[in-house]
């Protein structure tokens, strides 16, 4: 018993520092498009912190020509927000041209975020992504897209570590992962 109790810990920890190690390092080569995945607003429909994060590094890869079109990914989400609305407010108001915004409002979790982008990249030819998201969301994202046989994507996170919820989403993640391998 403690034995498999300790593999288990064993095989938990060296799950969490894969997902740290891929999550924080950055693959910001040109690409087509950029996917920024949503994330909860607060109650009042402003930008949480997170997403701010999200956005900003969206909206650097856009005005240094890394990327040429901006993917926003997220549903209804607090209170009756629309978290790709929200986005896409944002990053007008910092001028991004609404051309180069796709709006993907139906997603409500990872696998409809990725399986609406890649109808959405694959109807507009697209060949190359960069995914944006949290450092510890990068590796159950690039499982997604592989899983649905598509490759060839970069990554950038925030690497904004938060002592008061990292150890729970670490734990989320790692089931999140082994429930999206097995399951979809």
């Amino acid at each position: 018993m403690f034995l498999c109790i300790f593999l288990i810990f064993f095989w938990f920890i060296l799950h969490t520092l894969t997902i740290i190690t891929d999550g924080t390092q950055e693959d910001t080569r040109p690409a087509d498009i950029g996917v920024i995945f949503g994330t909860k607003n607060k109650k009042d429909g402003s930008l949480s912190q997170s997403m701010l994060r999200r956005l900003n590094i969206g909206l650097k890869l856009y005005q240094e020509g890394r990327i040429q079109k901006i993917l926003l990914s997220g549903g209804m989400a607090n209170k009756g927000f629309c978290e790709s609305d929200l986005m896409q407010d944002f990053l007008i108001s910092k001028g991004v041209r609404l051309g180069d915004i796709i709006i993907d409002n139906k997603a409500k979790n990872t696998k409809e975020n990725v399986d609406n982008s890649l109808e959405i990249i694959k109807n507009n030819n697209y060949k190359r992504l960069i995914i944006i998201s949290q450092y510890y969301h990068i590796s159950r994202i690039k499982l997604m897209y592989y899983k649905r046989g598509f490759y060839n994507i970069g990554s950038v996170s925030s690497r904004h570590f938060s002592k008061k919820h990292d150890p729970k989403i670490f734990i989320r993640e790692f089931l999140g992962f082994y429930y999206y391998y097995f399951f979809y």
